[in-house]
């Protein structure tokens, strides 16, 4: 198999449509990936399910990827996916979030946006009104599906027959406003606050 060590080369085979590349990506990375899953749920099977939806997001939404870093943008999307499993269940508590805030090592970068000091809540205030901004230029259509998906938690399947219209297009929709989104703060913010962003608007 081809060495895509590189992840810059990696991205652009990835978006170029090249399923090597996306075996490589997935043989690689899902070591890793389940190592840090676990520590939030420990149900191999659940996290299993959890790391190949995110690689299948990652794949279905390529296109509208560009000069990020592959392993941050994946741990990100595993993290917010798994955080939004346990919401589910109820079991996410502020002890929780402060314990994973404290977690040492190069991961860290993962847990930056649960950091709970004036920093931080002062930068959530920030990303706040700027997600405001975007949401308030998506097209309506895209809007309406948004804030179903992100905002009120529905799936897809449930937004489409909510708005009475396809899976295919709620998903268009979901692409057209993280395409608004990287586009605003692609060049605006660090790029561990865009990736943050990024893996947030790109999780079902």
């Amino acid at each position: 198999m081809t060495d895509y060590s590189d992840e810059h080369l990696l991205l652009e085979e990835i978006k170029a449509g090249n399923n090597q590349a996306f075996e490589y990506l997935f043989k690689n990375y899902y070591p890793r990936l389940r190592g840090y899953a676990i520590r939030f749920i420990d149900d191999e099977e659940t996290v299993r399910d959890i790391i190949q939806e995110c690689f299948l997001r990652f794949w279905e939404k390529r296109g509208l990827l560009s000069a990020i870093s592959v392993t941050s943008l994946l741990f990100a999307m595993v993290r917010n996916s798994c955080l939004n499993y346990l919401k589910h269940l109820s079991l996410v508590e502020k002890y929780q979030i402060e314990y994973l805030a404290k977690i040492d090592g190069e991961e860290r970068l993962y847990y930056a946006d649960f950091s709970l000091d004036a920093e931080h809540k002062l930068l959530y205030t920030e990303l706040q009104e700027q997600v405001n901004i975007v949401i308030n230029q998506l097209p309506d259509r895209a809007r309406e599906v948004f804030v179903l998906s992100r905002f009120k938690g529905l799936k897809n399947r449930e937004i489409a027959e909510e708005l009475q219209i396809s899976v295919t297009a709620v998903e268009k929709h979901i692409s057209k406003a993280l395409y608004y989104f990287s586009k605003h703060f692609k060049d605006k913010y660090p790029v561990d606050v865009y990736i943050m962003i990024l893996a947030w608007v790109m999780m079902e």
